[in-house]
Formats: structure tokens, C-alpha cells, sequence
């Protein structure tokens, strides 16, 4: 049964003029924002070309903006240690995924089956590109599945150390990665702030924009890099 996409435009409208976005209560949270993901040279999944353009174009200017704000800067992502390689660790084990690794399954028709392990500890599919990272970032790098906050040290940081009111998530991939840590985070009682101009799918645009959609109807508030730079700069 094929279900109608209702028109909530005049919803997100009046949410969007209902933020109330304090700068010194803010972070910025990037997920999984590598170069498997970026850099055809070396990842085995990488979103299309112009996506990652426009992601590392997007991310490199806000991430700027909000450095010179004073609002900290964490990058949170996966760098597999051999024990978790040796085990065949996909996705935190997540069945779905695994399944569709080993028996060479892709949503994206040309794209080839993983020949190396997932973001081994020191390979430079592991990396988060340079001109994305400043001295002053924090990195959590033990990041095992789709949520950034599940067995890592996300959660005390948020809660105990930073303790910000909003969280401003970028990264890949837009209906795994983003969405599930979004979730957690406003599950947490946190208000996310997803930059649509900067997260991105490697399964494509309609999964990218699908879970846009779905989160910006319950669970963050979904902007442009622009509208979000204009409210910083109120």
C-alpha cells in the first residue's frame, strides 16, 4: 500500500521560527565525517561526488563559524581496533548490515562489495579530512555503531563536562549514522539542529531525504547552513 507524503512545510515553518538557539549553550557534533565516506582515493563507500563536495564545502564553513563562536567541536567516529576487525564487527554487529555486507548486498546498484576491513585504527579511510580539524577539537574515536553516543564516552562529555542545551549535528551517513545519534540526543533532552547542507547518504538522496524529513518532524530541527549561520550571527 503506497502511503501520500503530507505537505508539513507549515509546520517546520513555524518551528523553525519558534527556535530559540543560545550559542553559549551550544557543541557541535560530527559523525563519522572520514574520508571512507569523502575520498574516493581511498574509501569503500563513498557518497556521491558532488554530495561529498558539498558536504566537506558545508562542514568546513561552519565548523569555522562556530570555532570563532567559542562553541566546541567534537568529532565523533569509527577507528576499528584488529580485536573488533578480527571479529568481523560491522556496524556495532548490527544484523541488517552485516548481512548485506557478506552476502555482497548494496541499495547503490554500482557500487562494489568492501574488499578491506571498516576503518582500521590508522588507515586513512579512517581519517576525518584535514581541513576539517582544528587543535582545539575533541575527538571521540571508539565509536562502534550507528549511534555515537552507544559504548562511547559521548554521553558524560555532553552531560557532565560541556553540558550544552543544543547540539548541532553534521556528518554521514544522513539515515544511519545521523539519524540514530539525533535520536539518542533527543532522547537524552538535548535539542539537535541538523544542517541539512551538511550530512549526506551514501545510499542516495531519497534515503538522505527521507530521514530528514522523518527528523524533522518529531525529534530536531532540521536548517540550512545558512539559516542556522544567520541565527548564529544574531
Amino acid at each position: 500500500m503506497r502511503i501520500d507524503v503530507k505537505d508539513r512545510s507549515s509546520f517546520k515553518t513555524r518551528m523553525k521560527e519558534a527556535l530559540q538557539f543560545d550559542k553559549r549553550r551550544a557543541v557541535v557534533l560530527t559523525i563519522d565525517l572520514q574520508r571512507e565516506y569523502l575520498d574516493e582515493s581511498v574509501g569503500q563507500s563513498v557518497v556521491e561526488p558532488d554530495d561529498a563536495a558539498r558536504v566537506l564545502k558545508a562542514n568546513k564553513v561552519l565548523l569555522d563559524a562556530c570555532r570563532a563562536e567559542g562553541i566546541p567541536v567534537i568529532h565523533a567516529y569509527v577507528t576499528r581496533p584488529q580485536h573488533d576487525i578480527d571479529a568481523g564487527m560491522v556496524a556495532g554487529g548490527l544484523a541488517y548490515l552485516k548481512t548485506a555486507q557478506e552476502i555482497g548486498a548494496s541499495q547503490v546498484p554500482h557500487r562494489p562489495p568492501r574488499t578491506r576491513p571498516d576503518r582500521a585504527a590508522g588507515s586513512p579511510e579512517a581519517e576525518v579530512p584535514a581541513a576539517l580539524v582544528a587543535p582545539s577539537d575533541i575527538h571521540i574515536t571508539d565509536k562502534k555503531g550507528l549511534d555515537s553516543f552507544a559504548h562511547t564516552e559521548l554521553g558524560f562529555l555532553l552531560d557532565r563536562v560541556l553540558r550544552p542545551a543544543w547540539v548541532i549535528m553534521t556528518g554521514i551517513n544522513t539515515d544511519t549514522c545521523v539519524y540514530s545519534t539525533t535520536f539518542t540526543a533527543a532522547n537524552a533532552g538535548y535539542a539537535p539542529i541538523v544542517i541539512s547542507d551538511c550530512v549526506a547518504s551514501m545510499r542516495g538522496e531519497d534515503s538522505h531525504e527521507m530521514a530528514l524529513e522523518l527528523m524533522s518532524r518529531s525529534i530536531a530541527w532540521v536548517l540550512t547552513l545558512d539559516e542556522f549561520l544567520a541565527r548564529l550571527h544574531d
